[in-house]
C-alpha cells in the first residue's frame, strides 16, 4: 500500500483528551430524558428511570473524539448540552459530515448492532453528554420493546437521509443542500439552530459554496438566514426545488 494510499484513512488512534467525569443523579438525568430527548419522549417513565440509573455524565472540550471510526462500540451518547459532529471518510480521504448533534440528540446507536463505530464523532464546542452503556440499553429494549420502535424509527430517518446523499452525489451542490435542509426540517422543525457552513458539511459542500447557494434560496423567498441558524419560509417550495 502506497503512503499516497495510506493517508487516505483517518488516524484511528483514541484521543482522549478534556475529559472529564461528572456527577448527577439519575433523576436529574431522566428529567433530561424526557423534556429534551426527542428518541425518549414517549417512553414510559419506568424505562426513563432504567436508562437514567445507567447513565454517566461526562464533558468533552472542544475538537476532542468521542470515538473514531474503528473504536469498539461500547456505549452511546446523548447531547446534554454543546455539539457534535459525526463524519464518514471516503476512499481517498475526503470528510463528509453525515451529522450534526445538538442538545437532546443521541449519537452512537450503532453501538447497538455492530462492534465497531463505522464513523468518528467529535466534539465541535465544548460538549456535555450522558453516557449509555450498550448493555444498558440492551436490556432497557429486551423489558421494553416500545424503546425498540424509537430506535428504529430514529434509524430509519438517519439511513434514508443518508440514502438521498448517495442519489444525490453527481448531483450539483444546491440539490444537496436542500436535500440536507429538507432531513434538517423533519429533524428541528422550520427553525434550524445551524449556521450556513455547518448544513454545507453535511451537503458535502464547502462554507463558500453553502453560503452562496443558501443565500440565493433566500432571494427566492424559500428560507431565511439569522446567526446561526435559518429558517424554512416555503417548505412546499424546497420540495420541488428538489424534484425538479
Amino acid at each position: 500500500m502506497t503512503a499516497e494510499r495510506r493517508a487516505a484513512y483517518p488516524d484511528l488512534r483514541p484521543d482522549r483528551r478534556g475529559i472529564a467525569s461528572l456527577s448527577s443523579g439519575p433523576e436529574h438525568a431522566a428529567a433530561f430524558f424526557r423534556s429534551k430527548v426527542g428518541l425518549f419522549r414517549s417512553l414510559p417513565d419506568a424505562v426513563l428511570l432504567e436508562l437514567s440509573r445507567g447513565a454517566a455524565e461526562r464533558r468533552y472540550s472542544r475538537d476532542t473524539y468521542i470515538c473514531r471510526t474503528g473504536d469498539a462500540a461500547l456505549e452511546m451518547w446523548v447531547v446534554k448540552e454543546g455539539r457534535l459532529t459525526v463524519n464518514q471518510y471516503g476512499w481517498k480521504g475526503n470528510k463528509l459530515s453525515i451529522e450534526i448533534m445538538v442538545a437532546g440528540d443521541v449519537s452512537g446507536l450503532a453501538c447497538l448492532a455492530c462492534r465497531t463505530y463505522p464513523g468518528e464523532v467529535l466534539a465541535s464546542r465544548d460538549t456535555t453528554v450522558f453516557v449509555l452503556p450498550r448493555d444498558v440499553v440492551i436490556r432497557a429494549i429486551d423489558r421494553h420493546p416500545v424503546l425498540a420502535r424509537e430506535i428504529l424509527y430514529a434509524y430509519g430517518q438517519r439511513l434514508n437521509y443518508i440514502e438521498t446523499l448517495l442519489h444525490l452525489s453527481r448531483e450539483k451542490a444546491p440539490k444537496r443542500l436542500i436535500a440536507a435542509l429538507l432531513y434538517l426540517y423533519h429533524k428541528f422543525g422550520f427553525s434550524i439552530p445551524l449556521s450556513r457552513a455547518e448544513i454545507g458539511e453535511m451537503a458535502g459542500t464547502t462554507p463558500e459554496t453553502a453560503i452562496r447557494v443558501l443565500r440565493g434560496l433566500e432571494r427566492r423567498g424559500y428560507v431565511t438566514g439569522g446567526r446561526g441558524s435559518v429558517t424554512i419560509s416555503d417548505l412546499a417550495g424546497l420540495k420541488r426545488e428538489l424534484d425538479a
